[in-house]
């Protein structure tokens, strides 16, 4: 690994990179992913003041030699090519093309929108997560600052025969726009936003009360040095640099707790293949922390049967629910069974949540099928962790004769 010390040294390698990228996406990439720089010391404490905003801001003008204007996102690519063979194809590369297609499936399932759900994604670039939602039959509004994207983004839709609406606009558009989504979708785009915060507060009335804001693609680590500031890996000093973006990284704990800040509940999820692909999802801190119909395939069954957005459990002993295999910030949460209203219930059976995939039980409940309408259609049970509980799970344990219909699990913060 090659640590930049200077922008001489790092012109140098962006010379080697241009070089490179005449070769392959492959071989660009190889250049730069040998480089880094080391994080600046004597950064302000407070990573929520204007203070420290500021310092990241200082530190991309001496990287990039100029000052950040969202006028810098800009990029230059020919439309007529890009109709033909747009990204991730026109890289030639199986493995970034590959990528990507696995990438854009599993966000469209982890996220599971109901047919018809009024999307609006900011910073669709080449459109390809945009295209794929509206062939779905979802209502979605493109915003991006670059009015080439904007101009392939409605070719695009076009050749498909999908309606798009596109508007050419920064990301605090949210702030001016008078109408309201099911869902807000940021796909490799979020780490552009100068002010993410305010972005996080206008979100608020972006999306219906009971909406859903995704970040996908985003580069939120554990292991990120700072709690947020600039990334000085290779690829991100080359895009600052050569281009003038923005280039930010998020340490979790930081970014869970701005979205906390700003009146949100962030759940993390992570994708096993590609492995740089996570999820954030976040919900109002009135809403559930997560929320899953029983037709939602992160949740399973052994002995259940699926009936349209329930699982129907007939009496079979075995295990009748498990998932969704999220992870949870540390604290103390309540899991909720909701069952189908009418139908009812006999039986026993046995409730608990676990994580570390089924190591570590955290709670648990002895259920009687009389509780059930008792209880008004739901059973809650308790649960929480001193630190972050990965690839967690609601389970129920069905004695033979147990009978209900699991409608949906949701998590809630206690």
């Amino acid at each position: 690994m090659q640590v930049i010390r200077s922008t001489q040294e790092l012109d140098a390698r962006i010379e080697a990179c241009n070089r490179a990228e005449a070769v392959s996406d492959d071989a660009m990439r190889a250049v730069f992913d040998g480089l880094r720089m080391d994080p600046p010391g004597g950064l302000p404490p407070d990573p929520f003041s204007e203070a420290y905003r500021q310092a990241q801001l200082a530190l991309y003008r001496d990287i990039a030699g100029r000052d950040y204007e969202t006028a810098n996102e800009v990029t230059a690519f020919d439309i007529e090519a890009a109709l033909r063979r747009p990204f991730p194809f026109s890289t030639g590369s199986s493995t970034t093309t590959g990528e990507q297609l696995m990438a854009i499936g599993w966000l469209i399932r982890a996220m599971a929108l109901p047919p018809g759900s009024r999307i609006v994604e900011f910073g669709p670039g080449w459109g390809n997560a945009t295209l794929a939602l509206a062939k779905l039959g979802h209502r979605v509004t493109a915003v991006d600052i670059e009015p080439r994207f904007c101009e392939l983004i409605r070719r695009r839709a076009a050749q498909e025969g999908v309606e798009i609406e596109v508007v050419n606009d920064d990301f605090l558009w949210a702030e001016r726009c008078d109408r309201r989504f099911d869902a807000a979708l940021f796909y490799e785009c979020f780490h552009h936003c100068a002010d993410h915060l305010r972005l996080l507060r206008a979100l608020q009335d972006t999306v219906v009360p009971e909406g859903r804001v995704f970040f996908a693609g985003e580069p939120i680590t554990q292991d990120f040095p700072m709690p947020w500031g600039l990334r000085l890996d290779g690829n991100s000093l080359w895009a600052i640099r050569r281009n003038g973006w923005l280039e930010l990284g998020f340490r979790d704990d930081y970014f869970a707790r701005a979205l906390a800040e700003c009146g949100w509940h962030g759940l993390r999820q992570a994708c096993a293949d590609p492995g740089w692909l996570t999820l954030w999802e976040a919900r109002r801190h009135d809403q559930p922390v997560f929320r899953a119909g029983g037709g939602d395939t992160r949740l399973n069954t052994v002995v259940g049967r699926r009936d349209g957005d329930a699982i129907l459990l007939e009496g079979a002993a075995g295990t009748g629910l498990f998932g969704p295999y999220i992870t949870l910030a540390e604290g103390t949460y309540l899991a909720r069974l909701r069952f189908r209203a009418g139908l009812p219930a006999q039986g026993r059976a046995r409730m608990d949540v676990a994580c570390g995939t089924g190591r570590h039980l955290l709670a648990e409940r002895q259920v009687d099928g009389g509780m059930i309408g008792v209880a008004g259609a739901w059973l809650d049970l308790p649960f929480g962790g001193e630190r972050d509980m990965e690839t967690l799970e609601v389970r129920l344990f069905c004695e033979e004769g147990f009978q209900a219909a699991i409608e949906a699990v949701e998590i809630l913060v206690r």
